[in-house]
């Protein structure tokens, strides 16, 4: 195994898509439905790596992001939106708010696996 890979997606059949693509690349996943205590979730699991939906029921992926840069622990894991705001404004603002990537859903699961192995490793 090349690295941890956190999912945060509240969608069931997203996640499952995810971790199944990952899973078989040969990448450990760790799920979160929701981002609670996401910090802490991806220390303990050694995370390389967070596909982050934006949309969330409890806090936005953007306010997950902001909590993640602002400890030390996990500011320098890349996090990649996964999202379906497609728009070139609102990727440009995922972006800047400080996402490493934007992939847009529908997932192109090539597209994934080539950019969770640029991130961390090419898998198993």
């Amino acid at each position: 195994m090349t690295g941890t890979v956190v999912i945060v997606e509240d969608n069931a059949m997203n996640m499952k898509l995810l971790e199944q693509a990952l899973s078989i690349a040969g990448y450990r996943t760790v799920k979160s439905y929701d981002g609670d205590g996401l910090v802490g979730l991806c220390v303990d699991n050694g995370a390389r790596l967070i596909l982050m939906d934006i949309q969330l029921p409890k806090q936005s992926g953007v306010d997950l992001l902001r909590q993640l840069k602002a400890d030390d622990r996990t500011a320098a894991v890349p996090v990649l939106a996964v999202t379906a705001f497609a728009d070139p404004e609102s990727v440009a603002a995922f972006l800047k708010e400080g996402f490493d990537l934007v992939i847009t859903k529908p997932v192109s699961i090539r597209k994934l696996l080539d950019e969770v192995a640029r991130y961390c490793g090419d898998g198993a």
